[in-house]
């Protein structure tokens, strides 16, 4: 059954990603990644039926895997500065399982690992150069929503399969992959150019702080108040978190011109 949700809401959470970025452009687009869109219904139904303390103990794995992310989106936007997609996301995914086998070592603690992911992804957004224009989408073709969502299917299987497979540890680092940002960005990186790729990621980076948010609030609360009264608090804190972020965006846009898509 998680499988078949996975199959199906993620490559849906994809296309959706895509045209917000296509709308409103790679931040905005980027800010709206960053919420628990596929991570946070798998792990409610694991919940269900696992119990409240086998999703308390995700929310901590999870947590820990956020510190990969952070390495991952820093990785790419470097590489793609002087690379093309294929080799950056190569780089990305490399120091993810790196940084992923490392903190998985450590045995962290639920704060540890929220404190750690918040401080990875606010490393990584500083870290990286703002880019001031995203320049011009270089073509959108008929199959291009389409072909995100095969991508995307196409990787949770993978995925799902490979954690099956593999120990605990890198289980679990396989499972936490940012399959949503790792689609969208590599397609923004191919149609829009670098500039777009970089700021939808220094737009994932700080909009994730909602993701650590809700699994913060997930695993501190779901044994004490029960498993949907912390899903629907950790939802609150998470889309507040995410408001603020797209408002501030507004108030300071991070460059002049908007990236226009073509019709």
């Amino acid at each position: 059954m998680l499988f078949l949700l996975k199959i199906t809401i993620t490559p849906v959470l994809v296309a959706l990603m895509s045209l917000a970025a296509r709308r409103w452009g790679p931040t905005v687009g980027g800010l709206v990644m960053g919420l628990p869109w596929m991570t946070g219904p798998i792990l409610f139904f694991l919940g269900l039926e696992r119990g409240e303390a086998y999703a308390a103990d995700t929310a901590v794995g999870v947590l820990a895997g956020t510190i990969g992310i952070g390495a991952y989106v820093a990785a790419y936007a470097y590489m793609a500065r002087w690379s093309s997609w294929p080799w950056s996301i190569a780089a990305a995914c490399l120091t993810y399982v790196l940084m992923g086998y490392a903190t998985s070592r450590l045995g962290l603690s639920l704060w540890t690992a929220a404190f750690g992911g918040a401080a990875s992804l606010l490393l990584a957004y500083f870290i990286t150069p703002p880019e001031t224009e995203a320049g011009i989408v270089r073509f959108v073709p008929w199959w291009d929503i389409p072909a995100r969502m095969l991508a995307t299917a196409a990787l949770v299987a993978i995925i799902t399969f490979s954690s099956d497979h593999l120990g605990p540890e890198l289980s679990g680092i396989v499972a936490t992959y940012p399959v949503i940002l790792s689609i969208v960005g590599t397609f923004t990186h191919a149609q829009w150019g670098w500039r777009a790729a970089i700021q939808l990621t220094r737009g994932v980076s700080v909009s994730l702080l909602s993701f650590v948010g809700f699994f913060l609030v997930v695993g501190s609360t779901a044994e004490s108040v029960g498993l949907v009264w912390a899903f629907l608090l950790a939802s609150l804190v998470a889309l507040a978190i995410s408001s603020l972020l797209v408002l501030s965006n507004r108030r300071n846009p991070p460059g002049s011109r908007q990236v226009k898509a073509a019709e």
